[in-house]
């Protein structure tokens, strides 16, 4: 009797996607298959077609779901509101305390995440655009945000109108993005202990205060 054909049994989507995170992460795009994933999940090679399409649908859903959710956490604590004046003392003004605490939340949520940014610079060291294509998908991520709020901080005479924002934002991101892609760089290398919140809060405080350094009310 002929096998009826019709949808795979369900499984996790969720499985799905953190799974491949961790192969994606471990050994490139190119080098885990669907058939190492679904392995690793322990359901039907079919399920990732059903679910995604393809490898390259599975890959696009998990990097926008992280743009996405970073983008979230940056958002959250980016508005004036929450009284931080105790968490950061560093600071008078409230909307600086607010920015380095954004600063802080995305960083924490990046390396929580790092597998992302270690599949993502695989990818552009071997000359793929999947990256390029996901941050332009989701409008370059969190760096607009982050330059939108240097620009109403200049509007508000808190910087000065010769800031180079494109560098600014480089660097509160590339300290994120160094982390992420191996910890063994700030252990090792540059003495930290380990990367955990107390390293962000100490990176951003740092990068903040700088960067305010001329505003008298910091």
């Amino acid at each position: 009797m002929a096998k009826k054909l019709g949808r795979p049994t369900e499984v996790d989507k969720n499985q799905i996607m953190k799974v491949a995170r961790t192969l994606f992460a471990e050994r490139g795009f190119s080098g885990a298959s669907t058939r190492q994933i679904a392995e690793g999940v322990g359901c039907n090679v079919a399920m990732i077609g059903y679910y995604f399409g393809s490898k390259e649908g599975l890959l696009d859903t998990i990097l926008d779901s992280y743009f996405k959710e970073a983008m979230h956490v940056y958002s959250s604590f980016a508005a004036v509101g929450e009284d931080l004046a105790l968490e950061y003392p560093e600071f008078k003004d409230p909307e600086i305390r607010q920015f380095c605490k954004a600063l802080c939340a995305f960083g924490n949520y990046a390396y929580a995440n790092r597998e992302i940014h270690q599949i993502m610079i695989r990818d552009a060291m071997s000359g793929g655009k999947l990256m390029l294509n996901a941050l332009v998908k989701n409008a370059n991520g969190v760096v607009p945000l982050i330059h939108n709020k240097l620009r109403h901080f200049i509007a508000q005479k808190k910087l000065a109108e010769d800031v180079d924002i494109n560098i600014v934002g480089l660097t509160l991101i590339s300290a994120v993005t160094c982390s992420c892609i191996s910890n063994q760089v700030g252990t090792k290398i540059h003495g930290f202990e380990k990367i955990d919140e107390v390293f962000f809060r100490r990176l951003y405080v740092h990068h903040v205060r700088n960067l305010f350094s001329s505003y008298k009310n910091l």
